[in-house]
């Protein structure tokens, strides 16, 4: 039963998720619009400005499964001097309404979800808040789903789909022994402390000038995998404590012990230092996770980072929860689990390709432009 409503919360979270990147494309096309008439008006070099192309691409995400919608196209630097110019995306009631409804599907539904089910399976999940965005672009927007978008709809289906068949069905912890023992067992101060001296030193290499693909993606996949272990933590917590009252906090048995998680004193109102440096953490990944993400977005091609960036935080994100949580049943799961599971991620990593390409226009060729057909004298 546990699974069904995590399924269920995962879904429906990744819904909401979906049309609200859908709300924020549709503001920033409005900003694009009202930028563009500007700049005719405004004139520049020749009497015209030039405009300020937001990105209307498929931007597929991690966890969450989330679309950043607003980054520059393709093409477009982060120092293009012509967005220096454009109507930030946060004056816009419409744009921070969907950014309102990316996060209520995170907290309602991804967050919930991973209380009841491994982050194997809520990770893949994700995928479908990209075809809810693209759904309702089409319907609304008057975007066109091509055939290779079809193609790789299709092609992600299958990846996630070997996932979810091998993906860990290991009961969520129903009581406050089991959670205890799972916090107690998974040694997460020292996974925590590893992750941190890894993440110090590939932020270290980026601010050096070392600004390549692979440390964005692996830096962002990292905060994102720590991201869905604390929101793990902190979910299965807060649903055991409405069913029992003494439930002690998963942060305070991860510093003080099991034994010593009974005698934590609050430092600042009914929170103990632990708790508090638990919630600062979570709070830095968000921020670090969507930081590196958008610089990312902004020296890269959505077409490139994006696909990488997925399948990439998936892997991170899931190995982390299997090591954390210890939920796989024995090593015969185990290789079975890392064999589909490659092959689940290579097919996402694939069909991803597919749903930024665009359709090559072929032209016949009786009406192909020859230069001399354009007055054009050959060398």
């Amino acid at each position: 039963m546990g699974f069904v409503v995590g399924l269920c919360a995962a879904v429906a979270g990744n819904v909401v998720i979906g049309a609200g990147q859908c709300l924020q494309k549709h503001a920033l096309n409005r900003l694009q619009r009202a930028h563009t008439s500007s700049a005719d008006v405004g004139g520049g070099s020749g009497g015209r400005g030039e405009a300020v192309a937001y990105s209307s691409a498929v931007d597929v995400r991690s966890r969450s499964g989330s679309l950043s919608t607003g980054a520059p196209a393709s093409g477009y630097g982060s120092s293009s001097s012509s967005t220096a110019s454009a109507r930030p995306r946060y004056t816009s009631k419409a744009w921070l309404a969907g950014l309102a409804m990316n996060y209520a599907g995170e907290l309602c539904g991804n967050a919930v979800a991973l209380s009841y089910l491994s982050a194997a399976v809520v990770a893949p999940l994700g995928i479908i808040a990209v075809v809810v965005n693209l759904v309702l672009a089409e319907r609304f927007l008057g975007e066109r789903i091509t055939s290779n978008q079809r193609f790789g709809f299709s092609v992600i289906a299958g990846g996630v789909l070997c996932i979810l068949l091998v993906a860990p069905r290991r009961p969520a912890p129903s009581d406050p022994a089991q959670l205890v023992e799972a916090v107690a067992a998974s040694g997460i101060m020292g996974v925590f402390g590893v992750v941190c001296a890894a993440q110090l030193a590939l932020v270290a290499l980026i601010r050096a000038g070392r600004q390549s693909l692979f440390l964005y993606v692996l830096v962002a996949s990292l905060f994102g995998a720590m991201n869905v272990m604390a929101s793990k933590l902190l979910t299965t917590f807060g649903r055991l404590r409405l069913s029992y009252a003494a439930v002690p906090n998963p942060a305070d048995v991860a510093f003080y012990g099991a034994a010593g998680a009974a005698q934590a004193r609050p430092v600042l109102l009914s929170l103990t230092l632990p708790q508090l440096a638990a919630g600062a953490a979570l709070a830095a990944s968000i921020v670090g996770q969507e930081s590196f993400r958008q610089q990312a977005l902004g020296r890269f091609p959505v077409m490139r980072f994006q696909p990488v960036f997925f399948a990439t935080f998936n892997v991170v994100a899931t190995l982390a929860g299997l090591l954390l949580f210890r939920e796989l049943d024995g090593w015969a799961h185990g290789l079975l689990f890392a064999a589909v599971f490659t092959v689940g991620i290579s097919l996402i990593l694939y069909g991803s390709r597919f749903l930024q390409r665009a359709r090559a226009v072929v032209l016949p060729s009786h009406i192909k432009l020859h230069k001399e057909n354009l007055g054009l004298k050959m060398q």
